[in-house]
């Protein structure tokens, strides 16, 4: 039987040529044993990208508004 490392989920990570392990490999098996932590990533980037396009639609909602109070005068 093999020992395995703590973290790695179940599969053995395809070596490359200098016997470490893949790039890829070491993300999959990292998000597979964190789960909590990628949806808490991607719930932060999300907000981030909602609250950037609010206050993108706020700042030219504004600047509409005084484009339109400056033409009316």
């Amino acid at each position: 039987m093999l020992a395995r490392q703590p973290g790695v989920v179940g599969r053995s990570p395809a070596l490359r040529p200098d016997g470490d392990p893949g790039q890829v490999d070491v993300v999959v098996d990292f998000a597979a044993s964190n789960p909590a932590l990628i949806v808490l990533l991607v719930f932060l980037l999300g907000f981030v990208f909602f609250a950037y396009l609010f206050v993108r639609r706020t700042l030219t909602g504004l600047r509409d508004g005084f484009d339109e109070g400056y033409r009316g005068k």
